[in-house]
């Protein structure tokens, strides 16, 4: 590949860890941000339901934007309105001030995601797309590790500055591949992001199964980033640091398995790695419910949970570009992101309700019963969209 290739790609992966920077922010530093602010525990929720929604709102629209910019110019004033919007929060008084906020960075974050997406799977291998993702990791794992470095000095507006400042540099790193970016000429765009009804989409066979897949998908990976340490807190007893490197394990493990599908992409077909990814985050669901005498078990379960889910979305991502025509390819993928956006947004937070109500207990139950449903939509994924697919 050559250079200018190689730097192109280069800068659309830190491109996407622009996208996983803020994810974490919030919530790593909201124990503090609320007492500065005078505000209650509860409103974290307020705040991340209207990012959400925003989110969800950016990537529906995301196919009629495609039709009049460029990915390229998308993707840039994205990157740069959620730069701003993490300086400006960094700045604000009161809490009603972080909701003016929490519009661009919504927006933001569903531009960036279905923009890019849709490039790589039109122009790229499996291996990018996989490779993609996993900068994705490496960006919501940096972020709250800065946060947590200004939180040792109670320096919280400290941390959004930072990473504020960080979105920029990116984009201005982004500005300078502006030459080397595939042209999209206005007819191009035209074609490729026409206008189809829903009605039409939800024919397209396989489209349902694969909205489903990814709702699904995200759901169980957001159990795994929302509950798991309340779950071994209060089921396993460890004690609160403990806990919290069940997170950080789950995540590294999720960044360790789209690399690992990186780099045997070209031996192994997206479909059995995605076939793998489920058996694995099934089996770890099963495991983690039994008692075991040493935590470090409960670790290694966790790692091959992670590790699982790793492989599934950047693949079936992959996956678009084989089975569905092209000119509905933005449509599906806007679809597909934004009801996987719901599967954060709603189906998390009702088993949460779930597990205040009822008991935390059944929190790997969850993890293997959507894992088993997964894959059962996989299976009739692959029906509709075998003769498609390679």
């Amino acid at each position: 590949m050559k250079f200018k290739a190689i730097y192109l790609l280069l800068i659309i992966y830190i491109t996407f860890i622009a996208l996983g920077l803020p994810d974490a922010l919030l919530g790593s530093a909201w124990n503090l941000i609320r007492f500065d602010l005078s505000t209650s525990l509860e409103t974290l929720g307020i705040m991340t339901v209207v990012i959400y929604i925003m989110s969800i709102l950016s990537t529906f629209n995301a196919p009629r934007l495609l039709r009049r910019f460029e990915t390229k110019w998308i993707t840039l004033l994205s990157v740069t309105f959620t730069g701003l919007a993490l300086i400006g929060i960094s700045q604000v008084s009161a809490f009603y001030q972080m909701l003016f906020f929490a519009l661009p960075l919504g927006v933001g974050a569903g531009a960036i995601d279905v923009s890019l997406n849709h490039y790589l799977a039109s122009h790229y291998q499996a291996k990018h797309m996989n490779y993609l993702h996993s900068f994705y990791g490496i960006g919501v794992t940096l972020g709250p590790s800065i946060m947590a470095y200004t939180l040792n000095q109670n320096q919280w507006r400290l941390g959004y500055i930072v990473v504020g400042s960080l979105l920029l540099f990116i984009a201005l790193l982004l500005l300078t591949s502006f030459t080397l970016w595939k042209k999209e000429n206005h007819e191009e765009r035209q074609d490729q992001h026409r206008h189809i009804t829903l009605k039409e989409i939800l024919k397209t066979k396989g489209a349902m199964e694969s909205i489903f897949i990814f709702l699904i998908y995200v759901h169980i990976e957001s159990l795994g980033g929302v509950w798991i340490a309340s779950y071994f807190f209060i089921e396993k007893q460890v004690g609160y640091a403990t806990a919290a490197l069940f997170t950080t394990t789950f995540y590294l493990a999720l960044t360790c398995g789209r690399l690992i599908s990186g780099f045997i992409s070209h031996k192994v077909n997206p479909q059995w790695l995605i076939r793998i990814g489920q058996a694995l985050m099934l089996i770890s669901g099963i495991l983690m419910f039994l008692s075991f005498s040493k935590t470090s078990f409960y670790f290694v379960i966790v790692f091959l949970f992670g590790l699982g889910a790793g492989p599934i979305y950047p693949n079936m991502m992959y996956m678009n570009a084989l089975v569905f025509e092209k000119h509905k390819l933005s449509k599906i993928i806007s679809l597909q992101m934004g009801i996987g956006y719901m599967g954060f947004g709603l189906l998390t937070p009702l088993a949460g309700l779930f597990f205040g109500k009822v008991s935390i207990v059944w929190y790997p139950v969850f993890i293997a019963v959507m894992s088993f449903i997964l894959i059962l939509f996989t299976i009739s994924y692959r029906k509709h969209t075998y003769h498609l697919s390679i």
